[in-house]
């Protein structure tokens, strides 16, 4: 494996399990009967399964084929880039229009959701702009 396809599949495997622990703060901190509460809990983990899949194993089987990990992380990726948009503009709708924290709240939300995309169709699609080597599956 290259060093650069290590310390990302590593990022892959931290970042799955700093999510599912967050997941799991939110159920234990928050309303568990609230639904906004299961639903970011939900989220996140589905974010953290698919991300901590993506590090720790070379292919997963779904549904009796296997399916290679870059194809994996770009599932809980472009899921992270969905739920990022859909926080974000729950969030603008709670600031007033126009104001310093509506900016920055909507520059940080198109920045976050641009880049998640872009590197969800990267993983996708095994490197378009990003070195072949970075997604092989061995």
């Amino acid at each position: 494996m290259s060093g650069l396809k290590t310390v990302v599949r590593n990022g892959f495997t931290g970042g799955g399990a700093a999510t599912l622990l967050l997941a799991g703060l939110f159920v234990a901190g928050g309303d568990p009967n609230g639904a906004a509460t299961l639903l970011l809990a939900g989220w996140l983990a589905v974010v953290g399964v698919a991300l901590l899949l993506a590090g720790t194993r070379e292919r997963v089987v779904v549904a009796g084929r296997p399916v290679g990990w870059p194809r994996v992380a770009a599932v809980g990726i472009g899921t992270l880039a969905v739920g990022t948009g859909v926080f974000g503009v729950t969030r603008l709708r709670s600031l007033e229009v126009a104001s310093g924290p509506w900016l920055l709240t909507a520059a940080i939300t198109v920045f976050a959701m641009g880049y998640l995309s872009w590197f969800a169709r990267e993983c996708w699609t095994g490197g378009r702009q990003l070195d072949d080597e970075l997604f092989a599956v061995g």
